[in-house]
């Protein structure tokens, strides 16, 4: 079987087991192979729903087997260090079994080497870690300033200070700045738009951190104009790449004379600022193409069938009352 051909059929187990032995680092030391099954992300992994991009599974799948061909690094207990977006394109292609190494670590243990591991990672940025460090060792950081306040005798009003030493056990932790523990933590009035955005890496902390006294409806527009100069500056290869990637559904291809576009195109002008919920600006993106071509939204092309029909239907009743 070519090694980067997937099998799915049943009774392949055999055979995926050879695959994945000839496959192993030569450099891994006490790989065992364990099913799939088995292997689990990290709890706060889970608690956060953390997930591996689109764009990620899509290139390991091209990649067939030899997507496999570096072990995994888990727990005993199968919580996963190294590997989780092997263990999800596993899933997606039906493979029962990936090679793995052992090591003896408890959560937190395991929790301190993955943010060792996936240091400026793609999928594991700042907030990210920042979020993983505090929803599992922020309170243990805390109880423990609190013990050593106590031990050390501790002035009367020493909160702050308490803070302070758990914003930066946290930082240290995460491998951040203090500065963007601290934003992060001020972020409990953003918009769940905005820090979607900020969990998949579209934006920064610190810009996140600006729009924060901003109300929700001003925080998703300052997203939309961001998103729509960022996709303006980029290629338009790497446009389609990302739509190919994103997007499961295929292009859309509709073919119009001159005639129809030009009634599309004045139900385009006549919209009104209130048929948009958020602005009443629309996208437009210039892209090279070899021939004449308008490239529109699903949403906007449907709404201007849809008012193109109303207004057919509009004209020939008032054909009729008049006859």
């Amino acid at each position: 079987m070519n090694r980067q051909t997937v099998s799915l059929g049943p009774g392949d187990n055999m055979r995926e087991t050879a695959e994945c032995r000839q496959l192993i680092s030569p450099n891994a030391g006490g790989v065992i192979l364990r099913s799939v099954a088995g292997l689990h992300p990290h709890p706060a992994y889970t608690e956060l729903k953390l997930a591996v991009s689109s764009a990620r599974l899509a290139v390991l799948k091209r990649a067939g087997w030899l997507a496999f061909k570096d072990p995994l690094l888990v727990t005993r207990e199968g919580v996963i260090i190294d590997g989780y977006a092997r263990k999800e394109c596993a899933d997606n292609l039906g493979i029962s079994t990936l090679p793995c190494v052992e090591i003896d670590a408890d959560t937190e243990e395991a929790l301190h080497l993955i943010l060792n591991r996936h240091r400026r990672s793609p999928g594991w940025n700042d907030y990210n870690r920042i979020r993983m460090v505090s929803s599992q060792l922020k309170d243990g950081f805390r109880e423990l300033a609190r013990f050593n306040q106590q031990a050390g005798g501790s002035l009367k009003g020493s909160s702050k200070l308490t803070e302070v030493s758990v914003r930066k056990r946290v930082a240290e932790a995460a491998g951040v700045s203090e500065g963007n523990v601290t934003k992060v933590d001020q972020l409990f009035n953003s918009d769940p738009q905005v820090l979607d955005a900020l969990a998949k890496g579209e934006i920064r902390i610190h810009r996140a951190w600006l729009w924060r006294r901003l109300s929700a409806q001003k925080q998703r527009e300052q997203l939309r104009l961001y998103r729509l100069k960022r996709s303006l500056t980029q290629p338009p290869k790497i446009l389609a790449f990302k739509h190919r990637a994103n997007n499961s559904s295929t292009l859309r291809r509709v073919s119009l004379s001159v005639a129809n576009l030009d009634h599309l195109l004045e139900h385009l002008l006549s919209m009104q600022s209130s048929d948009c919920e958020s602005s009443d600006s629309i996208a437009i993106g210039l892209i090279k193409f070899p021939c004449k071509a308008a490239l529109l939204t699903t949403d906007l092309f449907e709404d201007l069938l849809a008012r193109r029909s109303v207004n057919q239907h509009a004209t020939f009743n008032d054909t009729e009352t008049v006859s």
